[in-house]
């Protein structure tokens, strides 16, 4: 509280010289800069400046002061103005003794200087709040508003608005007789004022640890804080400083029997007091005057200090009803100004919800209007991708169909052109072989090598010629071509273990173009295993439901991972499957296998003619 007004004082711009010509003399300097202000911001901060200059001799008009300013700041919507106005409410109805007011006024000033943003209207506020339960005897509660108002003066580095508080935490330690941590901040706090230049605090910081080291037991130390404090405080408007100090002066001279001294010092503390205004300096001089005097068994001086209390009583509580008046005109008015600034904002909100009502419509409107607009769009994008797959669809079926023509064309040339001439070289050499009377058995085994190999290419070319053109695929259907496909994998694999599973086939809706490409799609599959896997095991899985057919090929190779190289192969299962319309997966793992399924919708089968 001591060095709170001087810190506020920097915060608003208010600190000039120190006081050469006095407190009225510098209050009639600003009320003649009043009379001739504009009604604006300037003339909120020259009321906020008189309040302050007022607060320690009159608290009352200072009080009026700080409400005019509060009106006209609240009036120009300056919060930051309204803010400050609030503090020095705060302040003087601390320094008159109302503390539930101060705290109501400074509660007010904290939630202004948060809508604000206003980093240094919380640190005032929170210092202020603190130092009013401080005043009320409740150390440990003003601790917790003193050290947030440190962390957020440190958050934002500024020592200025820091400077006062470690002094009122160093007090709250002294109240708690906490003493080394009271010496600890108050010189913490000395060291700021040394360096921000702040004389205020620093009287306040000096008194301050002259009473810790009074307390610690350190009396000369202390008689050094206390007469440093009244050399600083010479001409200076810090009477409560100077009553404070001289009044440990004369405790200390107390204990030491020093009864002389005691009461010259005692003396100085009430002169202080008078000189300054401060109604509880005297008070607090007066009755230690006259309990010294009753110690030295002088009834009359006694009688008079005790009469001086006893007046100075009646002022402070002339001064306290003075002060409750304020305070109650104060409750009213920020009473009004709330309600006042609910309807409005109640108003606000009306209007703002009628006008977000009728922008409501409009998005609704522009919103059904963009799906309608979206719908269409994606109706013709929807149209765009069915006519493409369908021309995909359409020009897979044409490749595979000229692929399947140009097979059973190589098949055929294959069966009946080579496969003939090859049937007729092993009929002729079969012949020769029994006409001829060999007597080298080196010339025997040649021409029985030669037949052997003959016979060899007639079944090697009458095998691929059945699987470029598979006869029996059209004769007998898709499950006895698989089987017979994988019987002569096994007689060519002898190490590959192949098993074929088969279940509802055939079945209604399978047509021999589905039938072909599939089979196609289980030849690709069954060479990629070949090539590239490494099997030992390989089980292929066909399983009709009548809506669909489901291929499955699974061998235990080595696999590969989740980006395979794109070969012919797969590029041509892929290109038979979209032809299908079917939905393809390949799964595998290195180390793991593969395992290719194809699901391969069929059409219904039409209805059955009415007998």
């Amino acid at each position: 509280m001591k060095s709170f007004l001087l810190a506020l004082a920097y915060c608003l711009c208010l600190a000039g010289p120190a006081w050469a010509g006095g407190p009225s003399a510098r209050a009639d300097s600003l009320l003649r800069q009043l009379a001739n202000s504009r009604p604006d911001t300037s003339r909120v901060n020259l009321l906020i400046v008189l309040a302050w200059n007022r607060t320690d001799d009159n608290p009352v008009a200072a009080i009026r002061y700080a409400q005019r300013g509060r009106r006209l700041a609240h009036s120009l919507n300056f919060t930051r103005g309204e803010c400050r106005s609030m503090l020095i409410l705060g302040w003087a109805f601390l320094r008159s003794g109302n503390y539930p007011t101060a705290v109501q006024s400074m509660q007010a000033a904290r939630r202004l200087a948060e809508q604000a943003n206003y980093q240094g209207g919380q640190i005032h506020a929170d210092n202020g709040l603190g130092y009013a339960h401080l005043e009320q005897g409740s150390p440990r509660l003003a601790l917790r508003y003193f050290f947030r108002s440190v962390r957020r003066a440190q958050s934002i580095d500024d020592k200025v608005l820091l400077t006062p508080v470690p002094g009122n935490i160093g007090q709250a330690y002294l109240q708690l007789n906490q003493l080394d941590s009271a010496f600890r901040y108050a010189t913490w706090g000395y060291r700021l004022d040394l360096q921000q230049g702040d004389w205020h605090s620093e009287i306040g910081d000096l008194a301050l640890l002259g009473d810790v080291a009074a307390q610690r037991g350190h009396p000369e130390q202390a008689r050094l804080y206390y007469r440093r404090c009244i050399a600083r405080a010479q001409a200076r408007p810090v009477s409560y400083a100077l009553c404070q100090a001289w009044l440990g002066l004369a405790r200390l001279a107390w204990q030491q029997n020093q009864a002389d001294s005691a009461l010259m010092y005692a003396h100085r503390a009430l002169d202080a007091s008078q000189a300054g205004g401060y109604a509880k300096g005297v008070l607090i001089a007066s009755e230690v005057l006259a309990d010294q005097y009753e110690a030295r068994g002088d009834t009359a001086s006694a009688f008079a200090h005790l009469h001086r209390a006893s007046t100075t009583t009646g002022r402070l509580f002339s001064l306290n009803r003075q002060v409750q008046v304020q305070a109650l005109e104060f409750s009213e008015q920020l009473r009004r100004q709330e309600r006042g600034d609910e309807l409005r904002q109640q108003q606000a909100q009306r209007r703002q919800n009628l006008l977000l009502g009728s922008l409501l419509v409009l998005l609704i409107g522009a919103g059904v209007g963009y799906l309608l607009i979206g719908r269409q769009h994606l109706r013709r994008e929807v149209a765009l991708v069915q006519d493409r797959q369908q021309l995909e669809r359409h020009y897979a079926g044409e490749i595979l169909q000229v692929e399947e023509k140009e097979r059973r064309r190589v098949g055929a040339d294959l069966h009946d052109g080579v496969g003939q001439l090859l049937c007729a070289a092993h009929m002729n050499l079969a012949a020769l072989q029994q006409q001829l009377f060999l007597t080298n058995p080196q010339h025997q085994s040649l021409l029985a090598t030669a037949v052997a190999t003959v016979d060899e290419s007639v079944r090697e070319i009458r095998s691929i010629s059945h699987g470029l053109a598979p006869v029996a695929l059209l004769e007998q259907g898709l499950v006895p071509v698989v089987q017979q496909l994988l019987v002569r994998l096994r007689h060519s694999t002898p190490g590959l273990d192949v098993r074929l599973h088969t279940a509802g086939l055939p079945g209604p809706g399978l047509t021999v173009a589905v039938q072909a490409q599939v089979y196609r799609i289980l030849q690709e599959a069954v060479q990629n295993v070949l090539r590239h896997a490494e099997a030992t095991e390989l089980t292929v899985q066909l399983l009709g439901t009548g809506i669909d057919l489901t291929l499955m090929v699974e061998d235990n190779g080595r696999g590969f991972g989740p980006k395979p190289v794109e070969g012919l192969g797969l590029h041509n299962i892929r290109l038979r499957a979209r032809y299908l319309n079917a939905r393809l997966e390949i799964d595998s793992r290195p180390g793991h296998g593969t395992i290719l399924t194809l699901l391969v919708p069929l059409e219904a089968p039409p209805p059955p003619a009415a007998a």
